[in-house]
């Protein structure tokens, strides 16, 4: 299974400015941080209302680049510490994944 659909994930930046695309990935890979943290924080926490509002807020954002693998793994099951590292390296390599498909895009600076 591909980490994002990079059909989807091209057509969404070549759809802006290009000045827009550099700025966009780096508030994807901040999202991307925060929104699984705040899901392995619900997870420890034992809450399960934050858990399914951080999920939520994971599929919409994951919704944008086909990131199927990560929404599969806040889908499972992320009580122990190996479910919550494979989680969190999904999370780099599809950060990694969108930023590889928009650097052609990035004007020189």
């Amino acid at each position: 299974m591909d980490l994002i659909d990079p059909e989807l994930t091209l057509s969404q930046f070549e759809a802006l400015p290009a000045s827009v695309v550099a700025p966009l990935c780096e508030a994807t890979e901040t999202d991307l941080r925060e929104r699984g943290l705040r899901m392995l924080e619900a997870v420890t926490a034992g809450d399960a209302e934050g858990v399914r509002r951080a999920r939520h807020s994971l599929k919409g954002l994951c919704g944008n680049f086909g990131a199927t693998a990560i929404m599969l793994r806040a889908d499972g099951d992320l009580a122990d510490a190996k479910a919550q590292r494979d989680f969190r390296a999904c999370i780099e390599a599809t950060i990694a994944a969108v930023q590889a498909i928009a650097a052609p895009l990035i004007p020189p600076q």
